[in-house]
């Protein structure tokens, strides 16, 4: 409307910048809009390994420091952080059998950033106990599992024991009077003592210890006749006679295994590997198995590993969904074993 000089009166005026604002502020709105939306579509098909790893790395770890596992976890540590050029922490959270660490880690962020250095326990505490803060299955990303170890049967540097077949026999003889020590109700020296047993067709008396510190004391001083989680080299007062695991041990090559000896089914093979919270990207995951792939082939962390360990990291291990249903498989055996022999841990 226009006033009768021929000009847009004021009020008018006033309308019409306000349409015209109005109008820019719309079209700005759907223009934004429209960008956020077509950013946000793009948005999952950029790679979150691109800024990975943007910050710190933690490393969890189920057991006191200084100990077989701890040992594993700082080695990768040192040599990840080498080649990512970020700080790589390793945290210790103890305790209820290393499920205190695996409860955190299932219940962290799957952003790659907080890993666990997991052991064989991770798939065995199920067979036992009901009240584990994680579901195995459910509550984890399986990313590498470099590390399977080669337990020895080991006894007292005194025993009439020279060879496994010795003890064996001696079992045979002797049912639920020849002793071992295991660190702990359901753990894998436990159940993996008691496996070897059934498939050996003998039996003898468990002796439960807080750890393998004890056990080797009491080895030592003749107050129990045999272990199998004895790692090399064995502490003062005690002697290898065979391998508990699958493989002939590389520092004791002239003992046959288990299985050598008629046995397939009596060995077992803790192991050490890296998992993380269920959900962690596909891409996130390739880089980290990527970088760790360079560490545990690396010469010089391979030195590490045998000086500290006196084993070294398979090469061809398993990883991602073959290192999934590895422990998944071996989680439904540990609970058919606790089953048939009733073993549980009292809550």
């Amino acid at each position: 409307m226009k006033s009768r000089m021929g000009r847009p009166s004021g009020r008018n005026t006033g309308k019409t910048k306000a349409v015209a604002l109005s109008r820019r502020r719309l079209f700005g709105i759907l223009g934004a809009t429209a960008f956020g939306i077509v950013c946000g579509g793009l948005a999952p098909a950029q790679s979150h390994a691109q800024d990975y790893p943007a910050k710190p790395i933690k490393i969890v770890v189920g057991f006191n420091p200084g100990g077989i596992t701890d040992s594993v976890a700082r080695i990768t540590a040192d040599f990840l952080q080498r080649r990512i050029g970020q700080t790589v922490v390793v945290e210790n959270r103890p305790g209820a059998g290393s499920s205190i660490a695996a409860g955190y880690v299932a219940s962290s962020e799957p952003d790659g950033y907080t890993l666990l250095l997991a052991t064989a326990d991770l798939g065995v505490l199920p067979a036992t106990r009901s009240n584990l803060p994680y579901d195995v299955a459910r509550d984890f990303t399986f990313v590498a599992l470099p590390f399977i170890q080669n337990p020895l049967i080991a006894v007292s540097a005194d025993s009439p024991y020279a060879k496994t077949e010795d003890l064996i026999l001696a079992m045979g003889a002797n049912p639920n009077k020849i002793r071992f020590g295991h660190p702990g109700v359901g753990s894998i020296n436990h159940l993996g003592t008691v496996m070897m047993e059934s498939a050996i067709n003998v039996k003898g008396v468990p002796i439960s210890y807080t750890g393998a510190g004890p056990i080797f004391i009491d080895l030592a001083g003749g107050n129990i006749d045999f272990f199998t989680g004895a790692s090399y080299p064995p502490p003062a007062g005690v002697k290898i006679i065979g391998p508990a695991g699958s493989k002939r041990h590389p520092s004791y090559p002239d003992l046959p295994t288990l299985a050598e000896l008629g046995y397939p089914a009596a060995a077992y093979d803790p192991w050490f590997g890296v998992v993380a919270p269920a959900g962690v990207p596909a891409d996130v995951l390739g880089k980290l198995n990527t970088e760790l792939k360079a560490v545990y082939t690396d010469p010089e962390a391979i030195t590490k590993f045998q000086a500290a360990l006196a084993f070294t990291p398979e090469k061809d291990y398993l990883t991602d969904q073959a290192f999934r249903d590895y422990v998944l498989k071996q989680s439904q055996e540990w609970a058919q074993i606790a089953k048939r022999e009733n073993i549980v841990v009292q809550q």
